[in-house]
């Protein structure tokens, strides 16, 4: 299973960063389109309590989870 990162941010300009697999991303956009409240997220770092009443934004990052590092090929 893929993994993606997302962005959440809330009121007062926290931002919480997180890396999901596929379908953690989705569910946190169909929450979204169920309305406010509170929602689990599993992330790889851990699990997270998320209430949607006070996220502001989602942000969806395209492609791979970002890494630090060098390798060669």
């Amino acid at each position: 299973m893929s993994e993606r990162r997302i962005e959440l941010g809330f009121e007062g300009g926290n931002v919480l960063r997180l890396t999901v697999d596929d379908g953690g991303a989705q569910q946190i956009v169909e929450s979204l389109r169920n309305g406010g409240g509170w929602r689990s997220l599993d992330a790889v770092e851990g699990t997270h309590w998320i209430n949607l009443n006070e996220l502001c934004y989602v942000r969806l990052v395209p492609g791979e989870p970002s890494r630090v590092g060098f390798g060669g090929d």
